[in-house]
């Protein structure tokens, strides 16, 4: 299967206030594509597992 570009939001609480932030995720389905936001969230941003309110993906479509 081939792999397909996807743009994840994710969505986190920072003492009390809503950030968001976007990546570009190469992944094979739309479930793949949020894991690795989900595992970028906690270990790389250093996220707190409770602090993660949603993440989202979605097929990013080229412009001609």
């Amino acid at each position: 299967m081939k792999s397909k570009t996807y743009i994840a939001t994710i969505t986190y609480r920072d003492d009390g206030v809503y950030k968001s932030f976007t990546l570009e995720v190469t992944a094979k389905n739309k479930l793949q594509a949020r894991t690795i936001a989900y595992s970028h969230a906690l270990f790389e941003e250093s996220i707190g597992i409770r602090s993660i309110y949603s993440i989202s993906a979605f097929k990013h479509k080229a412009r001609p």
